[in-house]
């Protein structure tokens, strides 16, 4: 594939670590648009970011308007400005050598108009052993961070969905990309490694448990979001359904079991439950 990338990182609050993470892929794209939401930059950050590259394009919305617009605000430039694919990146993710190729190279399998998404393998920072695969496969979802995202395909499906804010963004983006007939694609020889919120390891009767200890309000948006999209796509994807499903119970233990200030993460559960029922999306706001 001889195609145009453009990439994307999602800044919050960034610290001196991003410039590091950056200059592992900032070679392999044509043009990087970094979208901030931080409230009130960090210009000395900032201005390390301009200055690493020509091709960096910065773009500060002032106010946290959480991960899609962010996302939605990249890619339409990016089709405005003629590349065929979008790498989005978290600001704490790091990229392998030869992964943007790697990725690419699924396009000797597959047709690009039959591609969504390429997506590495992604490797917890919590996990113990890591069981080797290989080849390529498809899946129903993948997270955001390291994929190849089509710009065609985006065209053709529309934005991410802003009122999400940040939980399920991804997931609700993969599955919609799948009703239009597009494949969520993963090259098992790239790896990325990612950590889940602040995940920690904890043993039940000696067997090894992950626990996210994703804070309440992340546990707000998690269950409204997880929610609506079992809602909308349930149906169309009984086994994701089913996965899904099973996760709100396990979660649910997990903090009661292992995690801090356990009343207040529970009664952001039901109350993102209970907005979901409303019909009360976007960002957060408190009482």
């Amino acid at each position: 594939m001889s195609e145009r990338v453009a990439g994307v990182v999602v800044l919050y609050r960034p610290d001196e670590e991003v410039v590091e993470n950056i200059n592992t892929y900032i070679t392999s794209v044509q043009k990087l648009y970094l979208v901030d939401n931080t409230e009130t930059s960090n210009h000395t950050i900032v201005q390390a970011l301009q200055s690493a590259s020509e091709r960096v394009e910065y773009i500060h919305l002032l106010e946290n308007r959480g991960i899609a617009k962010a996302l939605n605000e990249a890619a339409t430039r990016a089709l405005q400005e003629g590349y065929d694919w979008l790498l989005t990146m978290d600001q704490d993710s790091r990229a392998s050598q030869g992964m943007l190729s790697d990725l690419l190279a699924v396009g000797d399998t597959y047709a690009s108009e039959e591609l969504g998404i390429i997506a590495p393998r992604y490797i917890q920072q919590t996990d113990e052993t890591v069981i080797p695969r290989h080849g390529i496969e498809e899946v129903d979802v993948v997270i955001t961070s390291g994929n190849l995202l089509n710009l065609k395909a985006y065209a053709e499906v529309g934005p991410f969905r802003e009122d999400f804010f940040i939980d399920y963004v991804d997931h609700e983006y993969c599955l919609r990309l799948k009703l239009a007939g597009y494949k969520i694609i993963v090259n098992n020889k790239v790896l990325l490694s990612h950590k889940l919120g602040n995940s920690q390891n904890h043993r039940l009767i000696g067997r090894p448990v992950v626990s996210s200890h994703h804070n309440s309000l992340r546990r707000y948006y998690i269950t409204r979001n997880r929610l609506a999209v079992l809602k909308e796509f349930g149906p169309h994807f009984p086994d994701y359904y089913k996965e899904q499903h099973w996760l709100n119970v396990k979660e649910l233990i997990k903090v009661l079991l292992y995690e801090d200030d356990k009343l207040s993460k529970i009664k952001s559960v039901f109350r993102g439950y209970w907005d979901f029922k409303k019909g009360n999306f976007g960002k957060y706001r408190h009482d």
